[in-house]
């Protein structure tokens, strides 16, 4: 039986990808799509949403999210405006799709997250791969959801790695005290921060047999990763293509920077391709995980406890993903986007 899944994203050359790739593979019943502010503002990301759903001829509803974060952006100083740099600005203001002709549901996001949940029997994952504003602000309104939501799979953090600054991963940057709220719920989480998505790269000459493939779903995913490829190539930024060692099994590791840019992560899609094969993934390690909200340099940083020194007076909250497997990820595109 399919996994029916609620998919919140702020699309997004990835999210795009995570889109195609859930309403191609049978093993995702994909119920809804909702939007949240993070890469673009959220007329974009809903504008851009609508846009692949258009393309690929589904009739999945779109929801309109949150305008802004829960707090962060309300201390003056705190936060001088989300990247907006061209610095692995791999997504553009719209998709190069045709403009959207259907249009988003009436329902704000956030409503029908609860009315949704609570009305399910918890069989509902729910995959997250932008910030977190809509499922905190619907936790707020009603926490008994928590219990209603079968699985959490989560794209945000790092835990030796960063790209919004010198510490935090943009997901959980954009909206620390959205991503706290999560990690304080106990709504079963999957963590699959940069440490598992820089992992599972696709090359450039793995995207053109992607493009080769010949399907509309095939051609247009080639080229958003190809402008990720691009994009780091122009900024010659090695540390999003960081190879990660360390002992299987365990959570010591050591960074190695290398510049091979020629392949790019797709880190949204990661979360999809979990809920249709987690052995992806190929490490995952329990934890007690928070996040950094107090302003300084460290504002909206994962902390993963792996050593789980809080478990004397708190259960662990979450699974964090270590590692991924390239080549399976890679392999699942291409059976699913090649599709006729």
């Amino acid at each position: 039986m399919a996994k029916k899944v609620i998919l919140d994203c702020d699309p997004g050359s990835d999210d795009a990808i995570a889109i195609m790739l859930a309403m191609k593979d049978p093993s995702i019943d994909l119920l809804a799509i909702t939007t949240v502010n993070g890469n673009r503002i959220v007329p974009k990301t809903t504008e851009n949403a609508l846009r692949v759903v258009q393309f690929m001829k589904s009739k999945v509803p779109v929801y309109r999210g949150c305008e802004n974060p829960i707090f962060c952006n309300e201390i003056p100083g705190r936060k001088p405006g989300l990247p907006r740099v061209t610095l692995n600005d791999c997504h553009g203001d719209f998709l190069p799709l045709p403009e959207a002709r259907i249009t988003a549901e009436k329902e704000h996001a956030v409503f029908f997250l609860v009315k949704k949940f609570m009305e399910s029997d918890g069989d509902i994952s729910l995959a997250s791969v932008g910030p977190l504003t809509n499922i905190a602000m619907a936790l707020r309104i009603e926490p008994r959801i928590a219990g209603k939501i079968k699985e959490m799979v989560i794209m945000g953090g790092g835990h030796t790695g960063a790209n919004a600054s010198a510490a935090a991963e943009f997901n959980f940057y954009a909206d620390p005290e959205a991503a706290k709220i999560v990690m304080d719920s106990p709504i079963p989480k999957v963590i699959l921060p940069l440490d598992a998505t820089w992992r599972a790269c696709i090359t450039e000459e793995q995207n053109q047999e992607l493009h080769d493939l010949g399907t509309p779903e095939a051609i247009f995913a080639s080229t958003m990763v190809q402008k990720r490829i691009d994009n780091l190539k122009v900024n010659d930024v090695s540390e999003h293509n960081f190879q990660l060692r360390h002992t299987p099994g365990t959570v010591a590791s050591a960074l190695l920077y290398r510049y091979d840019n020629d392949r790019a992560p797709i880190h949204d899609a990661l979360a999809i391709a979990y809920l249709i094969d987690p052995t992806v993934i190929t490490e995952l390690a329990d934890a007690n995980v928070d996040i950094d909200t107090y302003g300084g340099p460290c504002d909206g940083r994962m902390v993963a406890d792996f050593h789980n020194t809080k478990k004397f007076w708190d259960p662990i909250t979450a699974k964090v993903a270590l590692n991924a497997d390239a080549e399976k990820f890679v392999e699942m595109l291409f059976r699913n986007l090649g599709k006729k």
